[in-house]
């Protein structure tokens, strides 16, 4: 019977059990989209992600969470660029291949950095009282009209007045399925507040008719850098803090330059392995 051996890893993780956790499948092959979903949904984590060979690229990554599959998401690339990196004794750049697009990555010190892609934004039809109102906070609490971003991974990003607003914010869950919907099956929001260079975020989702939180958002954090880079806020390097209330911290590392070009890093911490036999 076939073996497919995975690794466990932390991505955004400053110590051993911080970060994100990710199931990373280090070969693939022979392996159907249906097994890939229903592994992602057997490990039960935020993504699981699975390596196939590439001609573009050291690897050829498909991104699942345990209910659907990813165009892109920030901690399944560095995670997987971790164990490849490891693994395959990669150099200090190289690119993965994702369903966005080939994504660079550079390590450094034990810091892997991924650049983005450039970010396009279109209006939510939300006001920010709606908003608020859809993620359990007073009218205030949120400072304007969200926004629609993609860098890879479209979210809706909404910016809070104060870190203690996003400390605050406990979704409604029939009006956030309702007005974070990206299509259907798919809600999803980002909280973000910055002040003196650090950013305090949560990230929203549904799933099976609840709202969920997840606890290190790459992809979210490109998209803020996105969002930057179209309203004049950069160049720019903010530290990112996400998993507070989850007491799970995860510490991203977000760079937009002088070119407007996007930078997501962050530490990750090898945790464990095994086999699935199949």
């Amino acid at each position: 019977m076939p073996r497919y051996t995975y690794e466990i890893v932390n991505v955004f993780a400053e110590s051993t059990f911080g970060g994100n956790p990710l199931a990373v499948f280090c070969q693939a092959e022979g392996l159907s989209e249906l097994e890939m979903q229903l592994l992602a949904r057997q490990m039960n984590l935020s993504e699981s992600v699975f390596l196939l060979p590439s001609t573009q690229a050291a690897a050829h990554l498909r991104i699942f969470t345990p209910a659907h599959e990813l165009p892109f998401a920030g901690h399944p690339t560095l995670g997987a660029a971790s164990v490849l990196h490891r693994r395959q004794a990669l150099g200090d750049a190289f690119s993965l291949q994702t369903a966005a697009g080939v994504i660079p990555i550079r390590q450094q010190d034990g810091l892997f950095t991924l650049q983005a892609n450039a970010a396009s934004e279109r209006p939510s039809g939300l006001s920010a009282a709606q908003a608020a109102a859809m993620l359990g906070l007073p009218a205030q609490a949120v400072l304007a009209a969200p926004s629609w971003l993609n860098t890879g991974s479209e979210q809706l990003l909404i910016a809070a007045a104060s870190r203690d607003a996003v400390l605050a914010a406990r979704p409604v869950a029939e009006l956030f399925l309702r007005d974070a919907c990206l299509y259907p099956g798919r809600s999803v929001a980002y909280l973000w507040h910055e002040a003196e260079g650090v950013a305090t975020v949560r990230l929203f989702y549904g799933q099976d008719g609840a709202v969920l939180e997840d606890p290190g958002t790459g992809s979210a954090c490109a998209n803020l850098g996105g969002w930057c880079s179209l309203h004049q806020r950069y160049p720019l390097q903010w530290r990112v803090e996400q998993g507070a209330v989850l007491q799970r911290p995860n510490v991203l590392h977000l760079t937009v330059d002088e070119a407007r070009r996007i930078y997501v890093g962050g530490k990750v911490v090898a945790l464990a392995q095994g086999v699935f036999t199949l």
